[in-house]
């Protein structure tokens, strides 16, 4: 599910960067190759913030999303 919004814009300004994981950082965190993060986006199962051409997925939904793989 692709989230942009100017709130969002804002929030990810005052965000700090290592609350985020680009897509390649998330997939090396949970051990799969970046297109099933993508994949994951596309179906919803994973929520991405985009800013320009950046794509960002939370922290906390990827540990989250690794908790429930175990």
């Amino acid at each position: 599910m692709y989230i942009y919004s100017m709130r969002k814009e804002k929030e990810l300004k005052q965000a700090n960067v290592a609350d985020y994981f680009t897509v390649e950082e998330a997939a090396e965190e949970l051990g799969i190759k970046p297109t099933a993060i993508r994949n994951y986006l596309y179906d919803g199962k994973l929520t991405t913030y985009k800013f320009k051409t950046l794509t960002l997925i939370d922290s906390k939904e990827v540990e989250s999303w690794k908790e429930r793989q175990k």
